[in-house]
């Protein structure tokens, strides 16, 4: 008992990697465990509130809308994590203030574009239905600024090691948000896949304001004091490589959707997405040590020290395979049970087989480890993009030659190969680059 006392001491307070590891991805859980049920309630509370065909439209407008703001999202987020990290442990204030500057006004100027042009392309060929793509596109462009924002916020919150407090507006109020505004208007019969649409805003606006509060509380003090540096230049040249690489990256888990629904049916799409997010959770583990061990894995490299990040890749990959393991089998073999229970009869027949697929892809992830995050913090981008594309190529063709024939199962399988290509390439750029093997045996 005293050794578990003494071990629980350790981790609360101590300043060590295990113990700073441990507690972030504690925190980084808990809010993770919490917005779960909260994230898959609006998801069946839509699936059966708009059936098959409007829950499809719904996914394949946030799909496509998540594409296009990647230049104002994902792209500058991870430059803005290493960016902050590398000048918070050089004090180098002027240029932390400068890069969050700079990183605001690429949002502000690059979304205010976006909604130029879909608000103008909206007008000529919207028919303002609910169901029309055009009207659902627009109501949706209003996500970008906010999504933008939220990436500058949270990113920076995340490179201060203050990674609980930068996820906890997306991971617990947004969807909660988005959950009681849904509910309300499916219980007025006002859901359709534009209001639905209407609370994907209302809570994506509750984490912005919240995540901008604890940015102010969080940011130190002398960024405020110093007048803002810039290397616009450096930044500009850099942001290319990671939003070529989140651009890449998301348009391999969002292939599958964006494909069936230019190929396939509303219905095959809704299919497809019950597989992506019952798939989702298999990943649970290791998507939030990824948020966890980003500025650890800077420190280290900047230190020059191979055995902490070593230690890092082990301790991140045996974790997140033993977090995987009880969710993703019970996907596999009992997801007709699962799908039945959650989402109704009506997904049954298309939904059961895409999960398992999808399922079996993640499992093979999660025991390949954090190959690309490793990769991107440690400065080589490009050899993650270069993984990227290989498996983009090969999903896209695949996701041609099965989604007319086999619907929801061949854009799953399509997806699949893509990530088992995507993590076999980059375990070998991982090997050539870093001197280890990156997975639970590394």
């Amino acid at each position: 008992m005293n050794n578990w006392r003494t071990r629980l001491a350790e981790i609360k307070q101590g300043q060590g990697l295990k113990a700073q590891l441990v507690r972030g991805v504690l925190g980084v859980g808990g809010l993770k465990l919490l917005s779960m049920p909260l994230t898959l309630g609006a998801s069946v509370l839509l699936a059966r509130g708009l059936g098959p065909e409007g829950y499809g439209q719904y996914v394949f407008v946030l799909s496509l809308i998540t594409m296009l703001a990647l230049p104002v999202g994902p792209g500058i987020g991870q430059l803005i994590t290493r960016e902050v990290a590398k000048y918070q442990y050089s004090e180098q204030w002027s240029f932390f203030r400068g890069v969050l500057r700079r990183s605001n006004q690429w949002v502000v100027l690059a979304a205010t574009l976006f909604l130029v042009v879909v608000v103008s392309a909206a007008s000529w060929n919207a028919k303002w239905e609910v169901n029309d793509r055009w009207a659902l596109l627009l109501i949706a462009s209003f996500l970008v600024p906010l999504l933008g924002l939220n990436t500058v916020r949270s990113n920076t919150l995340q490179g201060l090691r203050h990674v609980v407090l930068a996820q906890l507006p997306d991971l617990l109020l947004r969807p909660a948000t988005h959950l009681v505004v849904a509910a309300m208007l499916m219980f007025s019969g006002l859901l359709n896949p534009a209001t639905a649409l209407g609370a994907q805003i209302a809570g994506t606006g509750v984490a912005f304001l919240v995540g901008a509060l604890f940015l102010q509380l969080k940011i130190p003090g002398q960024v405020r004091l110093s007048a803002p540096k810039y290397r616009t230049a450096e930044w500009g040249k850099a942001i290319m490589p990671f939003t070529l690489l989140a651009a890449v990256g998301t348009l391999n888990s969002q292939i599958g959707i964006l494909f069936l629904g230019w190929l396939g049916r509303p219905e095959d799409v809704a299919a497809l997405q019950i597989g992506m997010s019952g798939s989702a959770l298999v990943v649970f583990v290791l998507a939030l040590i990824n948020l966890v061990i980003s500025p650890h894995i800077i420190k280290a490299r900047q230190e020059g020290d191979k055995n902490k990040l070593q230690m890092l890749s082990r301790y991140s990959s045996r974790a997140a395979l033993f977090g995987a393991l009880p969710i993703g089998l019970p996907l596999i073999f009992v997801g007709d049970a699962i799908v039945h229970y959650l989402y109704g009869d009506e997904y049954i027949n298309s939904a059961v087989l895409p999960l398992a697929i999808l399922t079996a892809g993640q499992l093979f992830n999660v025991a390949c480890g954090s190959v690309g995050q490793f990769l991107t913090m440690s400065g080589y981008e490009k050899d993650t993009l270069l993984g990227q594309v290989v498996a983009l190529m090969a999903s896209v063709a695949l996701a041609v030659i099965l989604i007319p024939d086999f619907g929801a199962v061949g854009a799953a399988s399509a997806v699949t190969a893509g990530l088992v290509i995507w993590n076999l390439v980059l375990a070998w750029l991982f090997k050539k680059r870093l001197g280890f093997m990156p997975t639970v045996l590394g």
